[in-house]
C-alpha cells in the first residue's frame, strides 16, 4: 500500500486542519502518524515541509526538550 503524495496546497490544508482539530501542539512524529493513517504524505519529508511552513509564517514551531523534538501549532488569531 503506497501513500498518496499530496500537492503543496493540499498538504498545507491538511496540516492546518490536523493542528486545529487537536487544539494543542503536536510533535513531528504525531503529525506523521496522523497523515499516514489517512494514507497520504507531504510533498517533502514531513520535518522539511513543516519547517518550510514555519518559515512562511503559516504555523509555529520550536524545539521542545520535554517532548524530545520539534512541536508545531497554529498561531493564535488576534
Amino acid at each position: 500500500m503506497s501513500l498518496k503524495k499530496l500537492s503543496e496546497p493540499e498538504a498545507v490544508e491538511l496540516v492546518i486542519s490536523i493542528l486545529k482539530e487537536t487544539g494543542k501542539p503536536l510533535t513531528t512524529r504525531e503529525i506523521e502518524e496522523k497523515t499516514r493513517k489517512l494514507m497520504v504524505s507531504c510533498p517533502d519529508k514531513t520535518p522539511v515541509f513543516l519547517n518550510r511552513l514555519r518559515l512562511k509564517g503559516i504555523i509555529e514551531g520550536r524545539l521542545s526538550a520535554e517532548r524530545r523534538g520539534w512541536i508545531w501549532w497554529i498561531k493564535r488569531e488576534g
